[in-house]
């Protein structure tokens, strides 16, 4: 490694929670930054993109230090830069951050793949804003289909590479730990700690806590199933073609909805129909892949509710009330349905949430949303405080119309 980057690191790790404070600030500064001079989005766009991709890299080294070794110094981050052991304060880590750490350790190309696609996505914007104004509008968008194709490329490989298992985002270990830690593992060595002379484990001591610290030191160090679980048992590998399917449904659907958008244009109903379509079917998809079937569902009947066991002693048996009854319950009728993991659940969460960017698209943008948040910003143009934050939601209204990847995830 080049000496600039230790010395890099080196800074980085002395000075952790002042870079994640600047970093924060310029992310905030674009937010604000369209509308405000010439070119200002681009500008904007710029700097975000630049500040995500060296995040990225921030993420990288920092999760490494932190979690390497449960604590010990870690050589693999820069020959140079000692990492410093942050003993009993070594911050718990997430069941996405082990699934994901695993993966990224396990595999190159889960590594390599998931890297490229995460920068594609901070940089995505930033190619489709220069491509307007470089190669007019129908030459952008076929940047956004390459784009498209090459996410698609890299999600199939994700599921390749972590033995067909289902993308999780964000593919790659985040920073979710205070890097206040760090600058107080260099200044000091772990003081009020004691080590055990068998384990050589490090922990603090009692004298060092006050109540309430004991309190979370010992909550963050309880475990759960999921916590003592190997890493890949966090997410279902597919056990049928139809959950690969869905899977493949759910990567493709970018690609078919550019391809549409460029032939038909965005305010078109049929883009935005199929592509709603095609979300739906790859969750409806999923569902039934997890629903067991055959032997399993005869061996892993479903729990009745409380409702169906007071039909059951009614002597009535009714097929239709016991499935509106699990329905209304609002739990899974099978136990399968259930995610395993936090991981997996957030994971599905998180795609039904997109479903919400439907608002931002297509005839419904047009047609709706935005006559009412134009309105809105009518409104509020004259008040002097919301004003300031109506000029702002104001300046994005052409940004969302010109531009696919300020409505897209």
């Amino acid at each position: 490694m080049p000496p600039v980057w230790k010395a890099y690191e080196s800074f980085l790790l002395s000075n952790a929670s002042q870079i994640t404070a600047v970093e924060s600030s310029l992310r905030s500064i674009t937010y604000i930054l369209p509308g405000r001079f010439k070119d200002a989005e681009l500008a904007g766009e710029a700097i975000y993109a630049a500040v995500q991709v060296l995040s990225m890299y921030h993420d990288s080294v920092l999760c490494q230090i932190v979690y390497a070794h449960a604590g010990r110094e870690s050589s693999k981050v820069g020959a140079g830069a000692k990492a410093p052991s942050l003993g009993a304060d070594m911050p718990k880590m997430s069941l996405h951050a082990r699934y994901t750490a695993y993966w990224r350790t396990a595999s190159t190309r889960y590594r390599r793949v998931a890297t490229l696609l995460m920068g594609i996505e901070a940089m995505q914007l930033l190619a489709e804003m220069l491509a307007r104004r470089q190669l007019g509008k129908k030459r952008a968008w076929d940047v956004v289909v390459a784009i498209e194709v090459i996410k698609a490329w890299a999600r199939f490989s994700l599921v390749r590479a972590s033995q067909q298992r289902p993308v999780v985002t964000p593919p790659l270990p985040q920073r979710e730990f205070d890097p206040a830690l760090l600058e107080k593992a260099q200044r000091t060595r772990v003081a009020l700690s004691w080590r055990g002379a068998r384990t050589g484990c490090v922990r603090r001591s009692l004298a060092a806590m006050t109540s309430h610290d004991v309190y979370e030191q010992l909550l963050s160090h309880t475990l759960t199933e999921q916590d003592v679980s190997p890493p890949p048992m966090l997410v279902r590998a597919f056990a049928s073609k139809l959950g690969r399917l869905a899977e493949s449904v759910w990567i493709l659907r970018p690609v078919l909805y550019v391809l549409m958008l460029r032939h038909y244009g965005a305010r078109d109903a049929r883009p935005f129909s199929v592509s709603l379509a095609l979300e739906l079917l790859a969750r409806l998809l999923r569902r039934h892949a997890l629903v067991p079937r055959g032997k399993e569902a005869a061996a892993t009947p479903p729990p009745p509710s409380s409702i169906s066991l007071l039909l059951t002693m009614l002597g009535v048996e009714n097929s239709f009330l016991d499935w509106l009854a699990s329905t209304l319950r609002g739990q899974p009728r099978y136990p399968s349905l259930k995610p395993i993991s936090a991981v997996e659940g957030d994971e599905w969460s998180s795609r039904d949430r997109a479903l919400w960017w439907y608002l931002l698209r297509g005839p419904v943008w047009y047609g709706w949303t935005r006559p009412k948040v134009a309105k809105l910003v009518a409104s509020m143009e004259k008040r002097r405080i919301v004003g300031v934050l109506g000029s702002i939601v104001g300046e994005y209204l052409p940004l969302v119309d010109e531009y696919y990847y300020y409505s897209s995830v």
